[in-house]
């Protein structure tokens, strides 16, 4: 069971079709969340049935994403005086280190990726990431992410 499906995924990311990379929360607290995707043919990002290096990447970014919009979910206030309380944040990548490439998934395979926070300091985290394909790590990396006010 997932907390957030497919069929309701969009109101939690700012990404929004054909550049989705995530189709379910599988998972999430305070300092990580696990997210599923299945790669489908038509994909952007697919080219000769391979998922690509920046795939890997963006799902991995898509997962902090999705762990900001339903934790901002989970915990905003009712402000009355903010025009975007209802308005995920929105984040970006400042830095990718240590990516490791282990395989490139294929169409038809289930990205499992997890992201754990490492450090955060007020708007910017540290967070590592993994993406696993049928049990088996397809690559690995940590970010610095900033989620803009």
């Amino acid at each position: 069971m997932s907390l957030i499906s497919k069929a309701n995924i969009q109101a939690y990311l700012p990404q929004h079709p054909p550049f989705l990379m995530v189709d379910q929360l599988d998972f999430c607290n305070e300092k990580s969340a696990s997210t599923s995707f299945l790669i489908l043919a038509d994909n952007v990002l697919v080219e000769h049935h391979i998922f690509s290096e920046a795939g890997l990447l963006e799902n991995m970014a898509q997962t902090c994403a999705i762990h900001a919009g339903y934790s901002f979910a989970q915990h905003k206030t009712d402000s009355l005086n903010t025009a975007n309380e209802n308005k995920s944040p929105v984040g970006f990548i400042g830095a990718v280190k240590d990516f490791q490439l282990y395989h490139l998934p294929k169409v038809n395979d289930i990205l499992s990726t997890t992201i754990t926070i490492e450090h955060q300091f007020g708007n910017a985290s540290v967070v590592r990431g993994e993406v696993m394909v049928n049990g088996i790590i397809a690559a690995t990396t940590e970010m610095k992410i900033f989620l803009q006010d």
